[in-house]
């Protein structure tokens, strides 16, 4: 790394950004293997850490605080404070909404759940989500002013880049919102919007089944139906930000796109079309919940109905195969709580439909999911902003 050369203050940043890093990938370190590992000479990396530690981004810690074990005596390690900055995901749907806080490791310290059923504004909801977050900060005791970015997942058509959702069919006074500038005043920090689907791909990829996998479908299967697709560690969003909109593929009759809010695949197999199957209207505010129970207890007819919306379902997603070829398809959303009965059906529908078979797996992640893949998105932006150099 470099020792000289250059502006002071564009060395220090460099320097710092070297050593937060290293830290960060290989964990506490003494201050020769930190000087070894970053080619910096042992006087810049003590004055580097000095600095580091005075801004509360590093620590000392003996070794057997580190989970680190050697004889003799303990010797001082440097490691990054997890509780040096946090960031936000929040998943913001019609019916309901979760945050969540996690640390600079990704650890989880406080979630909180809300009822967004009965907003009818977006300003209701907006204000909704503020008090959210910040009775999640409070329940984890997280000072405000560590909270470094906060992701935010939304149903409907995003324009990442700018944090303005498009449109949202399910959400009052949600289209053409600009949610990042709206949100922003009251968090403090940067925020990043995107698509609920995609930050569930994001999951997947980083707290479920799909950690070593190329390109990673995760299908998010309720009373609509979304997928987000991940080719490597980049979101595939379209040109239009409307990729993996699956419950709108065309059905052979029907309204037009548009003319209904559900889209016509998702009319054919979504939790609404599982109910009325199964004349299932126990649950009118959790369609299928139910009939969806049932099959996982092995009940014959609550099977026959789940067969018959795996074949539906696989109407859709054979050719999301034969286009993407992904190595795993992760399927989330209500429905999972039918479990493996309705996996095997949807395996046992899609054999001969596709060229070659990806790995199926239904989510582990349950309703986490968007609210993980916010903080990762956050956590992302956080780790691009102190472990590089702008």
């Amino acid at each position: 790394m470099i020792d000289g050369g250059g502006g002071p203050a564009l060395l220090r940043r460099i320097n710092e950004s070297t050593v937060l890093a290293r830290l960060h990938r290989a964990g506490p370190l003494r201050l020769g293997d930190l000087s070894d590992r970053t080619e910096l000479s042992r006087q810049t990396i003590a004055q580097v850490v000095a600095s580091l530690v005075d801004d509360g981004l590093v620590e000392y810690v003996e070794d057997d605080q580190s989970g680190r074990r050697s004889p003799g005596r303990p010797a001082r390690l440097v490691r990054l404070r997890p509780d040096a900055a946090h960031v936000v995901g929040i998943d913001i749907g019609p019916h309901r909404t979760l945050a969540v806080v996690a640390d600079l490791t990704g650890r989880i310290v406080a979630e909180d759940r809300g009822d967004s059923s009965r907003l009818h504004s977006s300003d209701e909801m907006l204000a909704h989500v503020r008090t959210q977050v910040n009775e999640t900060l409070a329940r984890g005791g997280v000072d405000p002013g560590t909270v470094r970015a906060v992701g935010v997942g939304t149903p409907g058509i995003v324009e990442a880049e700018h944090g303005v959702v498009v449109r949202a069919p399910d959400m009052p006074g949600w289209t053409s919102i600009d949610l990042a500038d709206r949100l922003r005043p009251a968090v403090g920090c940067p925020v990043m919007v995107e698509n609920d689907v995609n930050l569930a791909v994001l999951a997947e990829r980083w707290r479920g089944d799909g950690p070593d996998a190329g390109i990673v479908v995760a299908v998010q299967w309720g009373s609509r139906v979304g997928a987000g697709i991940l080719v490597g560690d980049r979101l595939l969003r379209g040109a239009h930000g409307a990729a993996g909109e699956v419950g709108f593929l065309p059905a052979a009759q029907g309204p037009p796109i548009g003319a209904a809010t559900l889209g016509p695949f998702e009319r054919r197999v979504g939790t609404t079309a599982i109910a009325e199957l199964a004349n299932d209207d126990a649950t009118p505010d959790d369609p299928a919940s139910a009939t969806l129970t049932a099959a996982r207890a092995g009940d014959p007819t609550a099977l026959r109905v789940i067969d018959t919306v795996a074949a539906r379902f696989v109407e859709g997603l054979a050719p999301l195969v034969l286009i993407l070829d992904p190595d795993l398809v992760v399927i989330g959303g209500g429905v999972v709580r039918a479990g493996p009965p309705l996996l095997e059906a949807i395996e046992r529908h899609l054999h001969g439909r596709t060229l070659v078979r990806p790995t199926l797996a239904l989510s582990t992640l349950g309703d986490h999911a968007v609210a993980f893949g916010a903080a990762r998105l956050a956590l992302d932006e956080v780790e691009r902003r102190l472990f590089t150099v702008r």
